[in-house]
């Protein structure tokens, strides 16, 4: 009798705990399509923002990969960059004074300065660096990713057949 006793509360638990989600879920759901048109402008101006930063990042030596922008309550936009020249210092410093008016090109660019220093410390026998991700939102988050080496070498050869 205990252990249908327990198994009961442990479906009503798992029960209340998805209807709790999916309130949370629809909530959520709601709100973003509540949005008002002066928040949606906001928002496509600063992932404009974004875009337009995007060739002074190649200028550094980092080409977008790809971007994702989630449209969530708070907005997210991620950037996937690789890293295909290596600046010298002075030179960055240049394109930092170049460019001093463009917030969003130091905050980007400082992240991926960062994570490239970061990443040049680590090392596996069995991955390898494959991309940078920064994700423009609350929290900001820079991710560094690595790929399996088999996967990454076949992934090389599918490019080079393409």
């Amino acid at each position: 009798m205990e252990e249908k006793s327990m198994i009961k509360k442990t479906t009503e638990t798992i029960s209340d705990s998805t209807d709790q989600v999916l309130n949370q879920l629809k909530n959520g759901l709601s709100k973003i399509g509540d949005l008002g048109s002066n928040a949606k402008n906001k928002f496509i101006n600063y992932v404009k923002d974004v875009f337009d930063v995007l060739p002074l990042i190649e200028k550094a030596g980092f080409r977008t990969n790809r971007v994702i922008v989630g449209i969530s309550i708070p907005p997210s936009i991620e950037i996937h960059v690789s890293r295909f020249k290596v600046f010298e210092e002075k030179e960055i410093e240049k394109l930092f004074e170049e460019y001093n008016d463009k917030k969003m090109f130091k905050l980007i660019l400082k992240s991926l300065i960062m994570s490239n220093d970061f990443q040049s410390k680590l090392s596996s026998e069995s991955l390898v660096f494959s991309e940078t991700c920064i994700e423009i939102s609350i929290p900001p988050k820079v991710s560094i990713k690595y790929l399996n080496k088999e996967i990454a070498n076949l992934n090389k050869i599918e490019t080079e057949f393409d």
